[in-house]
């Protein structure tokens, strides 16, 4: 009777050293040469002689792709900040499964590089810099990208909308001054309203502003 004997596992007989492109060539007694990353390779812990049985080669995907996941999220990260759920979002887009994405997140929490109350900040004071807007707005915005509400108050807490949008009212209406009132209410509240703030403080702040600027107006025939 005939008996079948498995093939022995292959060994792992060379493995060239970290290059410039950060890829080693894992070359196997069975003819195949593999190439993974050096992370992969180091967290794994491969080494001549090793045996390249099914837990090894397991081993070294897994860490192959989390070493491409961190690759990846460090490129949008270059970009510019990212939420949590962006970044989560951003990387199954990119074919990520849900157990690397979550290392992901966690490595790049535990080297501070994500951190969604510093994100909200971040955004708010960006908002204020370049397009000042209403906290409804930022609220709605940091909100979709999947800050925790928590999160959000913090961000917003202790912005006067009537102070921003007086002083948006302001820049904006002197293109408007020598208009009709009816018409500057029209322009600059349509203007403000599209920035988030509310009907009550839009008003109020349409109202200081064509009173601050006709001080400024010659008088008629001047």
């Amino acid at each position: 009777m005939d008996e079948h004997h498995s093939p022995p596992e292959p060994l792992i007989i060379a493995i060239t050293p970290p290059g410039s492109r950060r890829r080693r060539i894992v070359t196997l007694s069975d003819g195949r040469e593999l190439v993974f990353s050096d992370e992969a390779c180091e967290r794994v812990g491969v080494q001549v002689g090793m045996t390249a049985d099914a837990d090894l080669l397991e081993a070294l995907e897994r860490e192959e792709r989390r070493a491409n996941a961190h690759e990846a999220a460090l490129r949008l990260l270059d970009a510019r900040p990212r939420s949590e759920h962006e970044m989560r979002t951003r990387l199954a887009l990119r074919g990520f499964d849900p157990d690397t994405i979550a290392a992901e997140i966690d490595r790049l929490r535990g080297a501070g590089l994500l951190d969604d109350q510093r994100f909200a900040r971040a955004w708010v004071e960006d908002r204020k810099r370049v397009s000042p807007r209403g906290t409804a707005m930022l609220r709605y915005e940091l909100l979709g990208r999947g800050i925790d509400p928590e999160a959000v108050d913090a961000a917003v807490d202790g912005i006067d909308d009537l102070e921003t949008a007086t002083r948006l009212a302001l820049r904006r209406g002197q293109r408007y001054t020598g208009l009709p009132h009816e018409e500057f209410l029209a322009k600059v509240g349509g203007f403000l309203r599209r920035r988030g703030f509310d009907y009550q403080v839009t008003a109020e702040a349409l109202r200081r502003a064509w009173a601050e600027l006709q001080q400024h107006q010659p008088p008629p025939g001047a």
